[in-house]
């Protein structure tokens, strides 16, 4: 991890860090990136294995409080683990030629699940990549599951190399604690009707791991020259879409407290004579907004290492985001909106990583 800039009258001043210094090691334990360095910098005393100009250096550092007073540099593209997939609904197979690079980028990426929320499909994770979320307790994570029928679930993704099985993993996952975010891409004549009932059904049993359960109509665009054959939902699937997730939301909410599978709110979703309106309503801002910090001693830190100094703090309320908002905004948080994601189930808050580092799109305030 390389350093991009130190705030004076820091603890990371104080230890002598300056930008351009390369992080190898925290107590002995080497840094693969910057999920490493939230796990292993939460201890008051920090053994730090320095590269600065082609020479090794020692430092030591002392936490006091939260921040430690740097900036990391973010990761590259290349650095980013990309999608072997070519699920037949890709959205990035159906952008226009010569737009900006980045554009292209098709990440499947589980550290970028739990730092930013973005979907992976589980098919490229070995067993390195598993054991290091149970070891770490990288939840929640987004899972794009589509399909539960490993053959339809196959052929979705475009027939991969690796095995396509999801529910296995899912329940690995979900019996170390790991919580999940699912979504289902529903294709016409693909993965709905019986299927789609199938999917839900077989994903039921796994809440409240499995804490919520999207189902988005696939979206098309303009550009599927030599792309698999699709179509969008008529209004009448969409209102048998409905009447699919209804029985199984209405049944999960009422032992939950919470929404636990429902329809995207897009147009095509919405029953006839109900346009600009959901099929269901959604949590209250205060439901949406609840504190989702929890004591210490359920942080991932200490959860992953129990006995270890861990910098959070116990909720002082239950009802007011505000409060968390600004706690957080004294850490030195950049963006609301770039921060990590609350996840909330009624009146539970679900413990955040250890608040070492606030990731924004191009680098990482710690």
């Amino acid at each position: 991890m390389v350093v991009a800039s130190v705030r004076a009258g820091t603890p990371a001043a104080a230890a002598g860090l300056v930008a351009g210094d390369r992080i190898l090691a925290i107590n002995g334990h080497p840094l693969r990136d910057a999920i490493d360095f939230q796990f292993h910098a939460g201890d008051e005393r920090l053994a730090l294995e320095v590269l600065r100009d082609g020479g090794a250096l020692a430092l030591a550092l002392r936490r006091r409080g939260a921040a430690l007073g740097l900036e990391l540099v973010a990761p590259r593209p290349a650095e980013i683990a990309t999608c072997a997939n070519k699920c037949v609904f890709c959205f990035i197979h159906q952008l226009p030629k010569g737009m900006r690079r980045s554009l292209y980028v098709k990440d499947d990426d589980f550290r970028l699940s739990f730092l930013h929320g973005n979907y992976i499909t589980l098919t490229d994770l070995d067993e390195a990549d598993l054991a290091r979320i149970v070891e770490q307790r990288l939840s929640p994570l987004y899972v794009s599951v589509h399909a539960t029928d490993p053959a339809l679930r196959r052929r979705l993704l475009g027939e991969p190399r690796r095995s396509a099985e999801i529910l296995p993993r899912m329940e690995r996952l979900a019996k170390a604690g790991i919580r999940m975010h699912a979504q289902i891409v529903l294709c016409p004549d693909w993965n709905d009707g019986p299927h789609l009932a199938r999917t839900v059904g077989e994903l039921a049993p796994l809440h409240p791991a499995v804490v919520t359960t999207a189902v988005v109509p696939v979206g098309l665009t303009r550009h599927r020259e030599r792309l698999p054959s699709l179509r969008g939902l008529r209004p009448d699937e969409a209102r048998g879409l409905v009447d699919t997730v209804t029985p199984t939301r209405a049944s999960r909410s009422r032992r939950t407290a919470s929404v636990w599978c429902g329809a995207s709110r897009t147009s095509s979703a919405r029953p006839s004579g109900a346009a600009g309106a959901a099929p269901w309503p959604r949590p209250s801002r205060s439901s949406r907004a609840r504190c989702s910090r929890r004591a210490s001693a359920r942080c991932s830190r200490a959860a992953a290492s129990p006995g270890r100094a861990c910098a959070w703090r116990p909720c002082r309320t239950s009802s007011s985001g505000a409060r968390s908002a600004s706690r957080g905004s004294s850490r030195g948080a950049t963006s609301s909106a770039t921060s990590r994601r609350s996840e909330t189930s009624g009146a539970r808050c679900w413990c955040r990583p250890p608040p070492c580092a606030t990731w924004t799109a191009s680098s990482s305030t710690i």
